[in-house]
C-alpha cells in the first residue's frame, strides 16, 4: 500500500530506499523522517543536475583543479571568497581582468558550477557568443523574450570579452544587457582588456563609459597577472618528452 502511493505521489528518492528502510528501522516516526529525507535529497540532487544543465558551462572544471602556485601574484583566494553566493544576494558584480591563459575561465566555471550547488540560477556565455544571440534574436523578432530570458539568472557570466570587436548594432545589444541586469542581478565578466581598452570592443566612446559606469559600481575586479597555464603546460609536456 505504502508503495502505491509513493509511486501515486511521485516520490522515487523515497521509493529508491522503501525496501531497505522497512528492514532496518522499527522506529515508525524515524521511518516516515528517514524516508521523507531521501525523497528531499532526491528533489535536491535532481534540481542542481538542472541547474546545471541549463548553465551551459562549455567543459567541466572545478575549483580544486586550479594551482595557485603556477602564478603566485593572482589572489585565487580573494576569487575563492564569491563562492559563498553572497555577491549574487547582493547583485553585484565580479571581473576578472588580465592575461590571457591564467586561469579566469576555469574560475568563472568553476564559481558557476559551485553555485548551481548551492541553488542558485546560472547562465554562461562567451561574449562572441553572447552577441550572436542577441543579433539573432533582433533579426527574428524575438529579442523582448531573449532579453527577459537573460534577466532570469541569478549569475550571468559573460566569458573572453575583449577577444573580437562587436559591430555597433552588437555593441549596443550587448550594452542592453547589462543595462537591464544592473542592480537586478549579478554579472560575472572575464576579459584581458583593462577598462579603459573596452572601447576597442564597444567602439562608442559614450557607450562603453556608461556600460563600464553601470558594470563597475560595486564591483570586484581582481587582477589576473602571470604566465600562461596553457603554454606553461605544453612546456613542460615537450620537456618530458
Amino acid at each position: 500500500m505504502l508503495r502505491k502511493l509513493l509511486e501515486e505521489l511521485k516520490m522515487p528518492g523515497a521509493l529508491s530506499c522503501l525496501g531497505k528502510l522497512s528492514q532496518t528501522i522499527t522506529d515508525k516516526d524515524q521511518f516516515v523522517i528517514q524516508l521523507l529525507e531521501a525523497e528531499l535529497r532526491y528533489k535536491k540532487d535532481r534540481s542542481m543536475k538542472r541547474r546545471m544543465g541549463q548553465a551551459k558551462f562549455p567543459i567541466e572544471k572545478e575549483w580544486i583543479e586550479i594551482d595557485p602556485a603556477l602564478n603566485p601574484k593572482i589572489d585565487f583566494k580573494r576569487v575563492q571568497k564569491h563562492f559563498d553566493g553572497d555577491f549574487v544576494e547582493r547583485k553585484k558584480n565580479l571581473c576578472l581582468i588580465g592575461t590571457q591563459g591564467t586561469g579566469k575561465t576555469h574560475c568563472l566555471i568553476s564559481l558557476g558550477r559551485e553555485l548551481c550547488r548551492k541553488g542558485k540560477t546560472v547562465r554562461f556565455y562567451t561574449a562572441c557568443e553572447l552577441v550572436n544571440v542577441l543579433e539573432e534574436a533582433k533579426n527574428e523578432l524575438t529579442l523582448n523574450k531573449t532579453m527577459k530570458t537573460l534577466e532570469k539568472p541569478r549569475l550571468l557570466i559573460i566569458d573572453e570579452l575583449g577577444f573580437v570587436p562587436f559591430s555597433e548594432n552588437g555593441a549596443r545589444l550587448l550594452f542592453d544587457v547589462f543595462s537591464r541586469r544592473y542592480e537586478r542581478g549579478s554579472i560575472a565578466v572575464s576579459t584581458n582588456l583593462s577598462f579603459d581598452k573596452w572601447v576597442e570592443v564597444f567602439g562608442s566612446v559614450e557607450l562603453t563609459a556608461a556600460l563600464v559606469d553601470r558594470f563597475s559600481h560595486g564591483a570586484d575586479l581582481i587582477p589576473f597577472e602571470g604566465q600562461s597555464v596553457r603554454l606553461f603546460q605544453t612546456k613542460n609536456k615537450g620537456i618530458k618528452k
